[in-house]
C-alpha cells in the first residue's frame, strides 16, 4: 500500500466499520458480503483506531504480563487490560478472538516498551 492514504480511502473504511458495528454478522461473513479480505478489515480498523485515539488509552504499560484466564461463558471471552477496558469477544468466532490478540501483539511490538 503506498504511503499516503487518501482521504477518500479513509472515509470509505470508517464507513465500512461503522456498517460491520450495526451488522450482526461476523466478521469473515461481513467481509465476504463487503468483497474484502478479512486481513484488510483488521488492518484498517487497527489503522484508523490508531490515528483516531490518543492520551492514556493509547500508552502501553512498560511490561507485559499474563494473568490467568478463566472461562465464564461459552458465550463470549472477556479480556480486561490493567488500564481497567474490556473488550468481550463472541467465542464463538474463533477467528476473531485469534485476530484480535494477534492485532494486539502486533501493536505492542511496533510500540515497544516506552
Amino acid at each position: 500500500m503506498p504511503r499516503g492514504v487518501s482521504a477518500q480511502k479513509r472515509s470509505q473504511w470508517r464507513e465500512r466499520l461503522r456498517r460491520f458495528a450495526r451488522s450482526k454478522l461476523s466478521v469473515s461473513e461481513f467481509c465476504r458480503r463487503e468483497r474484502v479480505s478479512t486481513p484488510s478489515f483488521y488492518q484498517w480498523r487497527r489503522k484508523l483506531a490508531d490515528s483516531s485515539s490518543d492520551g492514556p488509552a493509547r500508552r502501553s504499560p512498560s511490561r507485559a504480563s499474563f494473568v490467568p484466564v478463566q472461562v465464564a461463558t461459552a458465550a463470549g471471552l472477556q479480556v480486561i487490560f490493567p488500564n481497567g477496558a474490556r473488550l468481550t469477544l463472541p467465542a464463538a468466532d474463533p477467528e476473531l478472538v485469534k485476530m484480535s490478540i494477534y492485532s494486539i501483539a502486533e501493536a505492542r511490538t511496533r510500540q515497544g516498551d516506552a
